[in-house]
């Protein structure tokens, strides 16, 4: 408030329009993996845009097992966008997982990054498990990431007889807990061969996949389950899955997944499967609701930031709850919400008896509940027909 003292004409501009809720972005992998070199000047995560700016940063390729050059190759040509690197040291490197769990620990500082990958983990002897439930509880805590596993070896999916020890240990040793901040796919990808080679090159495919997801952000939302897609730049697969080879591999009973990536004639090379690693949990089943929820939730958060230290009062609690309904009723008209009015598919309360009590006034605390009617894929489409008898 200006205290008027001097005559004049004094100008002053009042805000009308209502705080907003801005939507993050969804699709920005971090990589975490072997390069063929580590430049002296760039510690940490590097940003890029392109595959030019990786390679004129961390070189092409590091060595026959080193996947992280290709991952990215297959990144850009499915999709992708701005994403972070991170060397974990070049192709001479003996790699052992506290290289990439101090990777782990350090992107907690990196706040943009909402995919995590490390598809040079798969070439870890011991130690494989402890970074992959390491990266699952880091999506967990912090709340607005998620996480792209790899099968863990080229041709682990099946056995000889219909089931393998490779996947039943990866199932055992990912655990049991924030399982449904991931996803798992397989088999691996085959690429076209280098020169001078005639073998198709193998590549795990969490690099394509985080292609995939970043396309079909941009293309349809968060909220399209990402499958029922075709991989550019494959040229084959490791291991071929028909409808019998994947019910297992879809539907465990322990509920972790393996999403399989399948050829189909004349489709090509597609992404067949969209459930996280908790696979049997009608909350947390498919990938596009977990990550739905990841966006709306960091989204909100982000953008209610500036209600610290308001006055926990009425006049706070009425801007949030616009600010927050005005949000969800633009993902509900995008399509990303299922009911047909935005009552149906969204609530948002606040207030004191509603959802605070005087001592969490007291306390300092505004407790906003919001609950959302994601939509969801239909993975199963069944149509049934019968015969029509005569009737003339």
């Amino acid at each position: 408030m200006i205290d008027y003292k001097t005559p004049g004409v004094y100008v002053e501009e009042t805000a009308t329009l209502p705080a907003s809720v801005v939507q993050v972005p969804t699709a920005i992998p971090a990589f975490i993996g072997v390069t063929a070199k580590k430049p002296e000047k760039l510690t940490g995560f590097s940003k890029i845009g392109s595959l030019l700016e990786y390679e004129n940063a961390f070189g092409q390729g590091a060595g026959a097992k080193a996947y992280l050059y290709s991952s990215i190759k297959l990144f850009y040509a499915n999709g992708g966008g701005d994403a972070y690197v991170y060397s974990v040291g070049g192709a001479s490197t003996a790699l052992n997982s506290k290289l990439f769990t101090d990777a782990l620990a350090a992107l907690e500082k990196v706040p943009e990054p909402t995919l995590i990958l490390f598809p040079d983990a798969v070439n870890l002897s011991t130690g494989l498990e402890e970074v992959q439930k390491t990266a699952l509880k880091h999506c967990y805590d912090l709340r607005g990431r998620f996480c792209i596993l790899d099968a863990p070896t080229r041709d682990s999916l099946l056995g000889s007889k219909g089931e393998s020890k490779l996947i039943a240990a990866f199932r055992t040793g990912v655990g049991t807990s924030n399982l449904d901040y991931g996803a798992a796919y397989g088999p691996w990808l085959q690429v076209a061969a280098p020169a001078g080679s005639n073998e198709p090159t193998e590549v795990p495919a969490s690099g394509a996949v985080a292609g995939v997801y970043a396309s079909v952000d941009a293309q349809r939302g968060v909220w399209k389950a990402p499958a029922n897609v075709s991989l550019n730049g494959v040229v084959g697969l490791t291991e071929a899955i028909n409808d019998h080879d994947q019910e297992s591999l879809n539907v465990d009973t322990d509920g972790k997944s393996i999403n399989a990536i399948r050829a189909f004639p004349g489709k090509g090379v597609l992404v067949w499967g969209a459930r996280t690693l908790k696979g049997n949990d009608n909350e947390w089943r498919y990938v596009s609701v977990r990550r739905l929820f990841i966006l709306a939730e960091e989204s909100i958060r982000r953008s209610t930031a500036f209600v610290v230290f308001e006055p926990n009062d009425a006049n706070t609690w009425i801007k949030v709850k616009a600010m927050i309904e005005n949000f969800l009723t633009g993902l509900w008209r995008q399509g990303a919400l299922a009911g047909a009015k935005p009552e149906q598919a969204f609530f948002v309360n606040v207030g004191l008896g509603t959802t605070m009590t005087p001592q969490d006034v007291l306390e300092g605390r505004m407790i906003v509940n919001v609950g959302m009617a994601a939509v969801r894929p239909s993975e199963f489409v069944v149509i049934r027909f019968s015969h029509k008898l005569q009737t003339a």
